[in-house]
């Protein structure tokens, strides 16, 4: 599976320690590309029937860094689906912070993404 293959052409989608490698994997650095790329997705929770489109500010492979309207709680769950291209996954807020024009940064960290986040469905029509 690619991730971010069409801005980047070498960075490819790598799965994450499950279990016990995760606490046991120190945390040095960031070991994921950043990619500073304003993409708009949609956020949707469990917890409100109501969803939200969203501009990024960055993104990665297992993750995105989000302006939202919506205060969000850490470690609450949600579901991040990109609209130019076909990624969707689960995910949790890892941080929300006050941004400008009562507006709200937050952190997400993506659970098994699939598909891409540029890559359109093509289906062709007759």
């Amino acid at each position: 599976m690619r991730c971010l293959a069409p801005l980047i052409g070498f960075l490819s989608w790598t799965p994450r320690p499950k279990g016990e490698e995760v606490s046991d994997t120190p945390l040095l650095s960031r070991k994921e590309l950043r990619i500073p790329v304003k993409m708009f997705v949609k956020l949707s929770s469990p917890d409100n029937p109501s969803a939200e489109i969203a501009p990024t500010i960055d993104i990665s492979c297992h993750g995105a860094r989000v302006v939202t309207r919506t205060s969000w709680q850490k470690d609450q769950q949600l579901s991040v689906r990109s609209i130019r291209g076909n990624l969707y996954s689960r995910a949790r807020i890892v941080h929300c912070q006050p941004y400008k024009d009562n507006s709200f940064v937050i952190g997400i960290q993506m659970y098994y993404p699939t598909g891409d986040w540029t890559a359109r469905d093509v289906t062709k029509t007759p």
